[in-house]
């Protein structure tokens, strides 16, 4: 079990984040110790780690909730279809992002070949 600090330096989140995705129904309310603290067990932890990768790929938290919602009910087609479109921008995304590095190198070549540019 975690505590919210633990889980906040683990996945990368804020705890005012991390507070944020629960009270949106993103990650399920953590159970509460004998002193009142909440515990983040394992599966939370995970959940928030897929959530953070989500977010790094900019899928919006609507979406991201979309998801949720549909994997909380077994809704497995709407979750397959979901992550698979989102990886087709993903995909669409490093495509544009191949073509641009391609230039950024050729014009790093360029300038290599020019006097003095090897430097």
């Amino acid at each position: 079990m975690y505590r919210i600090s633990e889980v906040s330096k683990l996945v990368g989140l804020s705890i005012p984040t991390i507070r944020y995705y629960e009270k949106l129904g993103l990650i399920d309310s953590p159970t509460k110790d004998a002193r009142g603290y909440k515990e983040y067990n394992e599966n939370i932890l995970q959940y928030l780690s897929f959530i953070v990768n989500l977010k790094d790929t900019d899928m919006s938290l609507e979406q991201i909730k979309n998801y949720v919602d549909a994997y909380k009910i077994n809704d497995y087609p709407k979750c397959k279809t979901i992550l698979r479109d989102h990886a087709g921008k993903i995909q669409d995304e490093l495509a544009k992002r191949q073509q641009i590095l391609e230039k950024v190198q050729y014009k790093v070549a360029h300038f290599s070949d020019l006097k003095g540019g090897g430097k």
